[in-house]
């Protein structure tokens, strides 16, 4: 996936305040936008959440969706912690592997009928997401799977591209990210053989919620 230790180790670092860091900023919107198109996940469906940070986002999916498995992926040990201690402290049922790791190192094979990444893309420059991120995540995607993304995007608003400046150099600072700009990650799903099936604006359009099909 391209995360290096030195990213590892600092989200480490972050994930005490990183929700209250997105609420600050953006109040529920950021939460909002992950659940747009929640229901489009079938019950029992074998689901791949894939940097799912302090796990919102897991209970949102458990309780409402009763997912059969969820690999649970996460690079960050505290992160990864959070959202177990979190799915325990709510007594949210359900089957979930907590694996820390990074999304190159998932195994062969290791398919799921839905796949589905929380802001994860945009921390990537073009060209990881290109050579290595999507093509390894397209290929954990079964015949006819789907892929949520919520994600920031690029945008003409002036004061919405300073914040998105000022966001990506303080993760850089403090989490040590990749990139130094957003990827055309959209162009690169539709490069790598998806087809997009849904989009929703969020967030005044700085962030697209879209579902994406394996053809």
């Amino acid at each position: 996936m391209g995360k290096t230790t030195r990213f590892i180790s600092t989200f480490d670092w972050i994930a005490p305040v990183y929700d209250l860091l997105a609420s600050v900023v953006f109040g529920r919107k950021l939460q909002q936008a992950q659940v747009v198109f929640l229901t489009d996940i079938p019950p029992k469906a074998s689901v791949l959440l894939a940097g799912g940070g302090t796990g919102w986002l897991l209970e949102q999916l458990l309780m409402k969706r009763n997912p059969k498995r969820v690999l649970y992926l996460e690079a960050s040990v505290r992160m990864v912690a959070l959202a177990s201690q979190r799915i325990i402290q709510k007594a949210v049922l359900g089957t979930v592997e907590y694996r820390v790791d990074t999304i190159m190192h998932l195994p062969n094979g290791d398919q799921f009928d839905i796949v589905i990444t929380p802001f994860l893309l945009d921390l990537f420059p073009e060209e990881t997401l290109q050579s290595s991120l999507i093509p390894q995540l397209r290929n954990s995607l079964k015949p006819n799977g789907i892929w949520l993304v919520a994600d920031f995007i690029g945008t003409d608003v002036w004061w919405q591209k300073t914040l998105l400046w000022a966001m990506i150099r303080f993760f850089r600072l403090t989490a040590g990210i990749e990139t130094t700009q957003l990827a055309d990650w959209q162009r690169l799903l539709a490069e790598a053989g998806l087809s997009l099936q849904k989009r929703q604006p969020c967030v005044g359009g700085m962030v697209s919620t879209e579902v994406w099909h394996l053809k």
